[in-house]
């Protein structure tokens, strides 16, 4: 199966707009059920979180699915199970979550070189003024904390 654009358009609170890869899904059938196991090579942009350019992230993963045949369809647990009203399976709620917890926590370039300079030279300049507590370069002191140097 091929994940892209229009993938992530059919899920309106997607955090990833711009998508390519293949899904791979290998069914071994065991008696009354499948095993599904699904993997996944690709590619996403999202913004950077240092400087909010795009940054390309490689994703892959490797995930599992059992799905046994029985009476009544049941789609929300671990095991998901076929009532005899269905005759397909579709793998694209699961895929998707699976490529969003693969994304990682903290995204930034490899390297500062490949940030926005101009956002870099802005985080920079910022981070000066917070630790001098002001934009004028007056180190004066909060008066609510001198009441504090008194304790011993």
């Amino acid at each position: 199966m091929e994940v892209d654009a229009s993938f992530f358009d059919s899920f309106p609170f997607s955090e990833i707009s711009e998508a390519e890869g293949i899904v791979d899904v290998l069914l071994d059938k065991l008696g009354n059920g499948l095993d599904c196991h699904v993997s996944f090579r690709g590619h996403c942009q999202l913004p950077c979180d240092r400087c909010l350019s795009n940054l390309q992230l490689p994703l892959t993963f490797q995930e599992r699915l059992i799905v046994h045949l029985g009476g009544q369809t049941d789609l929300e647990n671990d095991i998901w199970t076929l009532g005899p009203e269905l005759h397909e399976l579709n793998l694209a709620q699961p895929v998707f979550e699976w490529i969003h917890l693969c994304l990682p926590f903290r995204r930034v370039h490899p390297s500062d070189d490949d940030c926005d300079p101009t956002m870099v030279d802005h985080l920079i300049q910022s981070s000066r003024k917070d630790e001098k507590g002001n934009d004028d370069g007056n180190d004066a002191i909060d008066p609510r904390w001198n009441a504090l140097k008194d304790l011993k």
